[in-house]
């Protein structure tokens, strides 16, 4: 074997481990000032951390166990913090565990990366057990 394969192989090896090890893409919300109850929901502020490369477009949704209420799909905000109202969905009102997923998605609509975090509403409480 020649060095520069060597060479070439190991530094290949190294670019797949470190995207492998890359930290995971992360999402947190709070459900504070958040009324519910109400038919127009403006989400709450989004912060998202170590978003993928290439991620064009994001795309968020609103759960309540097998429950959907809704979401939308927008642009990757540049400082990963999407502001509260930007969109709307169908409000949490009854207490209970809700969960946000995040997916970022390539300009081809790949998912690149998930996230999701789940809240006790309207304590604002983590979820353990996320649903």
């Amino acid at each position: 074997m020649s060095a520069r394969f060597v060479v070439i192989a190991v530094a290949g090896w190294l670019t797949t481990c470190h995207a492998a090890l890359a930290d995971p893409m992360t999402l947190d919300f709070s459900w504070g000032g958040a009324k519910g109850c109400v038919t127009l929901f403006p989400n709450p502020e989004f912060r998202l951390r170590n978003v993928p490369a290439g991620a064009k477009s994001l795309s968020l949704t609103l759960t309540q166990g097998v429950r959907e209420m809704g979401g939308e799909e927008l642009p990757i905000p540049s400082d990963g913090i999407l502001p509260s109202g930007t969109f709307r969905t169908f409000g949490p009102c009854n207490p209970g565990v809700y969960r946000w997923t995040a997916q970022a998605k390539s300009a081809t609509g790949e998912v690149l990366s998930e996230a999701h975090r789940a809240r006790y509403y309207p304590s604002d409480e983590l979820a353990e057990h996320q649903p």
